[in-house]
């Protein structure tokens, strides 16, 4: 997969419409053509978990709990939390990727599962202000919402008091980092500016789980920290449990530097200087 520079959009609303016909061209692709390889689509279908060990572990039982999943793109993960005993709402505001969830749904007989087609921003119309025991987003979502502030007020509202906020998602530096041009050894060096607050717009050719796709789309995303992510969060209303850092991710960000590390996970090759690709956080709703 291969990006290039593209123009800055005219304001936030067109970054996320055309980020919005970006995941639409994918939703498909990744549910039932050549993505659907790098997601596990038959494994999972005949029972693989798409969800991490430590993911079980640091959110506990699920059993008879409500969960929404925001940013559910297909739902393979929000079914596999439906299997874990939650009673599951995902949310994604491509049409495309709900109508893929949905199917799998009815493929794996979830009948209790429900998908809704929303943006962050609208979330808590969409959802009629109900309120969930356990919110799970994550694994490359926050990159393509501008306002984390935003965010985590709409989490606050979507949560019961006592409820519990779980994310997984790669480091600030994993996503300040790409491969280097010109050098004769692969390898990386920063890229992008963690503290610029204006969208990083490209455009890309193929996608993450299907690199040689014949699909050329342009994508805004915006950069966060740790402090931007965890400020958001406390002047909301959440107490931060806790934050662990990992060395596994759930994407492949360059394949030619990594490996399998486990079913639907990756880390660096053994030769390369190893440093946190990925964390989880919890958040209790106060």
């Amino acid at each position: 997969m291969s990006w290039r520079p593209a123009p800055p959009p005219e304001s936030n609303d067109e970054a996320i419409r055309q980020n919005l016909e970006s995941w639409d061209s994918l939703a498909q692709l990744h549910a039932q053509g050549a993505g659907s390889e790098f997601y596990r689509i038959e494994q999972w279908l005949a029972g693989e978990s798409k969800l991490a060990p430590w993911e079980l572990e640091e959110i506990g039982s699920v059993e008879g709990k409500s969960l929404l999943h925001l940013q559910c793109h297909i739902g393979t993960d929000t079914l596999s939390w439906a299997r874990e005993g939650a009673k599951v709402t995902g949310l994604d505001f491509s049409p495309n990727a709900i109508s893929e969830a949905e199917r799998f749904a009815k493929i794996l007989n979830i009948i209790d599962a429900k998908f809704v087609v929303s943006t962050i921003s609208d979330a808590v119309e969409s959802l009629d202000g109900e309120q969930f025991d356990i919110l799970y987003t994550g694994r490359g979502a926050l990159c393509w919402l501008p306002d984390l502030d935003e965010w985590a007020k709409v989490c606050s509202a979507l949560i019961k008091p006592g409820g519990v906020l779980y994310l997984e998602e790669g480091t600030p530096m994993l996503n300040a980092l790409d491969i280097e041009k010109g050098t004769e050894k692969t390898r990386l060096g920063l890229k992008y500016d963690l503290f610029n607050e204006n969208p990083v717009s490209e455009v890309g050719e193929g996608s993450y789980a299907s690199p040689e796709a014949d699909i050329e789309r342009t994508c805004h995303s915006w950069e966060y920290r740790y402090d931007t992510l965890l400020n958001s969060l406390i002047n909301n209303g959440f107490m931060i449990e806790s934050l662990n850092e990992r060395d596994e991710l759930a994407w492949a960000p360059w394949p030619e530097m990594f490996e399998t590390s486990r079913p639907n996970f990756w880390r660096l090759k053994e030769d390369l200087v190893n440093f946190p690709l990925s964390f989880t956080l919890k958040a209790t709703r106060v």
